[in-house]
């Protein structure tokens, strides 16, 4: 047997050399070629993104007179922020968590998947350990109709959740 060479790997490191050799030498030129890949190239949801998400959210609650808890997550379920409101239920930690991982695993919205679940017999999806199928999550779609995320809101009512969920989602898209 004839042994192989996989030149892949020092040609991906050949080629981010030379792409951000020159930034190295310039710090500021550096942030930039950073920025600019990840705006690019943003294949899940950045810390500014959720930060952005989560604040138009508490906004939200604030000026309708609710407490509520933000969870977002990755697309592979990982939270990448938790933003609990003062005087919010502790229950509502744990929902928020549900509906956003419900929402990053399949990229359609909590309720919209109680609605589907609903009308098959036996409600399929109610019985799959880990989702929660109420009102309040939302997927995270990139502006290049990536699925990166999921969003859950919980604290108010399951509208008044999915509201601000959607709220966030909405700010996010006119970045």
């Amino acid at each position: 047997m004839k042994p192989t060479c996989n030149l892949a790997a020092p040609i991906g490191w050949i080629s981010l050399l030379l792409l951000i050799g020159p930034a190295l030498a310039n710090p500021e030129l550096s942030h930039e070629v950073a920025v600019k890949h990840e705006q690019s190239t943003s294949y899940s949801i950045t810390s500014q993104m959720a930060q952005t998400m989560a604040d138009v959210a508490v906004r939200a609650a604030r000026e309708k007179g609710f407490t509520i808890v933000v969870s977002i997550v990755d697309n592979h379920g990982n939270l990448k922020l938790f933003h609990r409101m003062d005087n919010t239920s502790s229950g509502s930690i744990q929902v928020s968590q549900l509906k956003a991982s419900t929402s990053a695993q399949f990229p359609v919205s909590t309720k919209a998947l109680a609605e589907r679940s609903a009308g098959l017999a036996g409600n399929p999806y109610g019985s799959i350990p880990g989702f929660l199928l109420l009102e309040g999550g939302l997927p995270i779609i990139n502006k290049n109709g990536m699925h990166i995320g999921g969003i859950g809101i919980s604290g108010a009512t399951p509208e008044l959740d999915g509201q601000f969920a959607q709220a966030a989602i909405d700010a996010l898209a006119e970045k």
